[in-house]
């Protein structure tokens, strides 16, 4: 039993070789650590009880840090409410994808990377419970600039808001 959950630990969520690389203090505050423990038991923890071991390439941020990468500066990483993964064996990411829609997970979004973008999964789930059920790809366009498109996995979604 880890501390966020059946299978994960805080520790999971917070490594960042760029908070080691920068000095900086990748602490969750209590708050982001409450929208960790929801996404884990909402999202995370059945999708390990289906696909076996999962291991979390980029979790919490802190804000320095979500700087420090270049990332969005409305990222979900910020808040405990996203995290990037991928499967520990036999991974590829819009399978994952796939399984996270038949699972019905409710998440705000679910991002499958091409191979070219990093290949992982981006999930997230939002505390308030008012989960956009977005699947979305994303991929190289001919320029090389990441895009973004729907992803429509052959069985309905049912992601809606949760309590």
């Amino acid at each position: 039993m880890g501390d966020l959950g059946e299978y994960f630990d805080l520790s999971e969520f917070t490594r960042s070789s760029a908070a080691s690389r920068h000095g900086l203090d990748n602490t969750p505050p209590p708050q982001a650590v409450v929208c960790l423990r929801a996404l884990v038991a909402r999202v995370l923890d059945p999708l390990r009880g289906e696909a076996g071991p999962v291991r979390i390439t980029s979790g919490y941020r802190a804000p320095e840090v979500n700087r420090a990468i270049g990332g969005s500066s409305t990222s979900q990483h910020c808040a405990g409410e996203a995290a990037d993964l991928v499967l520990v064996v036999d991974h590829d990411a819009e399978s994952v994808a796939d399984l996270l829609y038949a699972m019905k997970s409710p998440v705000d979004q679910c991002i499958w990377y091409e191979p070219e973008v990093g290949g992982h999964v981006h999930v997230s789930h939002r505390r308030d419970g008012r989960q956009r059920g977005q699947f979305l790809r994303c991929y190289r366009d001919a320029d090389g600039r990441k895009r973004y498109a729907p992803h429509r996995p052959s069985q309905p979604c049912q992601s809606g808001p949760v309590a």
